[in-house]
């Protein structure tokens, strides 16, 4: 599962169904979403970022990514 920093989620389109670490599925701009973080990540993401809709915009979150 590929979990969101809290800006990468401010950047997602309202829509989007978004996947919790408890396997419970919400839709951004519809549903509450808990913007609680653990190391500046929020407990939700997307599977297949490569075959997903957003496939594009998802890529280039992975892209930025500082992984040093």
């Amino acid at each position: 599962m590929f979990l969101f920093h809290i800006n990468e989620y401010n950047h997602l389109p309202d829509g989007i169904e978004l996947e919790c670490i408890n396997r419970t599925k919400k839709i951004k701009g519809v549903d509450y979403i808990d913007l609680d973080t653990r190391a500046g990540y929020i407990a939700y993401g997307v599977r297949n970022i490569a075959t997903h809709k957003h496939k594009d915009l998802l890529l280039l979150f992975l892209l930025k990514k500082d992984y040093v």
